[in-house]
Parts: C-alpha cells; structure tokens; sequence
C-alpha cells in the first residue's frame, strides 16, 4: 500500500504529491543590472534562452553546445587569453574544438567563426555579474591522430576517435582552471555551476550514470572549496518531475512544460523578486510581438509604442 504524505494547513488537509528540492537563494540574486554568460550542454540554452526573452543581458555559447568540461576549460582558456584560432584548428569545413554552428564553407569561414566566438565570449565573461555552467556528460572523445579530446566529432568515424571517461580527479581540475579563469578575467562575476538533467543513453543507462556522478562530485568538490555556487537543476528533474510526461518525444529531453517547470524553480531562487513586475511588462511585450495581426500597420504601430514606452521606464531592459 502507498502511503501519500499529508500536510495540514489552516485546518485543511492537502496531499502533497512531489518531494520539491530546498534552493537556497542565489547571492547576489539578478536583476536588470546584471549581465550573464551561459555555457555548456544544451540544458544551459534552455534557460539561457529564457533570460534573453525576458530582456536581460544574455551571452548563450558562443561556440555552440560543449558537453565535456575539459573542451569547456580550453575554449575559455583560448578566448580569456586572446590565443587566435588558425587553419591549423580547422578540419575541411568544421572544427573539432567547437559545436557545428560555427561550420563553414571554406576553413577561411570556420577560422573568423570560432575567433569572432572567442572575441564576443572573452568580451562578455570580462563584463560578466554571473556565469552559468552547465555540464552534460564526463564522456569524451580523443582523437587519435591528433592526440586531442575534440568538443564535438561532427559525425566522423568512430574508428578515428578513442572514447574515455574522465576521471574525477581531471574533472576538478578542469572545473578549477574554469574557475580561476574566469574570475582572473572579471574578479566580481559568480560562477553558478550546474548538473544537466538530460541522460545521454546512447553512452548506456549505466555509463550515463557513472559519467553523471563524477561530474556531480568534482562540482560539490568545488562548490565547498572555492567561492562559486549551484543550482539543483538535475535534482529538480530527478526528484520534483519524476515523471515521463515532463519529456518530449525521446525521452531524454525535457518538454516545454518541464522546462518551464525548471525555469520558474531557476527563477523564484536566482532572480531578485522585486524586478518581476518588469518581467511581466516585456513578457506582455513579446506576447505583442508575436501576436497574427490581421491589420499590419496597426500592430507595427502598437509594436513601437510598446517598445518605446518600455524602454523609456526601463531602460536596462535588452530588447
């Protein structure tokens, strides 16, 4: 027999059918003051995307989604140090130390991608109030030939690559090098490091979890070691959204409404409340935006008058 927990509350009995998972409020919380820079797995877009809809000033992964924190550390290391990218980083038409939207036609292409990237990410973490880092998977892929663990292998063949699991020691080196990076680049920025909920299967069930553990313990590891913080982000999933309805088609990913579940746990304990009523003005902005007018002139005109009212009472706000 299942035993579901009660709660009393003003003399009414009310079932409580989640375990939700204590957060303890981000300091300093965000506000319209605040720039962020998100990195990581594609997790880390989702909420990113989230914080750029509701105007605030938002740096999502400027080399594309990297799941392993040691491509992480490297790309950080390049762009925060000004060390140029050459064609000897790039492969025909891609670049193994980056995500394919950075891809070209020419490796001439693919060279002024990866450092107009690494300008705009050393820019924005050197201006930076809060940097978000979300790891995905402990597993990475070597290459073989050229004796490098790559970001991504742009569908190559297996046979060129040799995949390994980082052990938990390497992980909080890397994770302390991305630290240390970042704060000698911008001493004020918080870094918040969090655990991506989505499983890679294709690794299998088991290895998932193996990678998944070590990565969580190298980021309590540096969390209780060094001045950063986390967000429960993977417990949030595990535990509060225990369910497959939360998914979408695969399985493996969160739906809109589980991300949105996320995001609103993302927002009550990392935003400062008090800027929520601006929250709710340029959501009701976007919302007009996106709106199927059957008179165009007149919803261009209503489209600019919103913008302009809200800029003028808030101007911080990104839009």
């Amino acid at each position: 027999m299942i035993h579901v927990p009660l709660i009393l509350s003003n003399d009414t009995i009310k079932m409580q059918l989640t375990t939700p998972v204590p957060i303890l409020p981000l300091q300093p919380p965000m506000d319209y003051n605040s720039s962020m820079v998100f990195l990581g797995s594609c997790f880390t877009e989702n909420i990113g995307t989230k914080m750029a809809y509701y105007g605030f000033e938002t740096c999502i992964n400027p080399f594309g989604i990297v799941f392993n924190p040691y491509s992480l550390m490297v790309l950080l290391e390049r762009s925060i140090s000004s060390e140029m990218f050459s064609e000897d980083d790039v492969e025909s038409h891609f670049s193994y130390l980056a995500h394919s939207d950075l891809n070209g036609a020419t490796r001439e292409t693919v060279v002024k991608n990866l450092n107009d990237s690494a300008q705009l990410l050393a820019q924005q973490i050197k201006k930076a109030s809060h940097v978000f880092i979300t790891l995905g998977t402990a597993w990475v892929y070597e290459h073989m030939e050229q004796q490098m663990i790559v970001a991504n292998c742009h569908k190559q063949p297996q046979a060129l690559f040799n995949k390994k699991l980082l052990s938990i020691n390497k992980i909080t080196d890397c994770l302390t090098s991305i630290i240390s990076l970042i704060q000698k680049a911008q001493p004020q920025a918080l870094v918040v490091f969090t655990l991506s909920p989505v499983r890679h299967i294709k690794d299998g069930f088991t290895e998932n979890q193996r990678s998944k553990a070590r990565l969580f313990e190298s980021i309590q590891s540096v969390v209780e070691d060094k001045n950063v913080s986390y967000f429960p982000a993977y417990e949030i999933v595990m535990d509060e959204l225990r369910d497959y309805r939360f998914y979408g088609r695969d399985m493996v990913h969160l739906s809109e409404l589980g991300v949105e579940l996320v995001w609103e746990r993302f927002r009550e304990s990392v935003i400062n409340q008090n800027i929520f009523p601006i929250m709710k003005a340029v959501e009701k902005h976007r919302k007009l935006v996106e709106h199927r007018p059957h008179n165009l002139e007149l919803h261009r005109e209503q489209i600019h008058k919103s913008e302009m009212d809200l800029l003028q009472k808030h101007p911080q706000v990104q839009l």
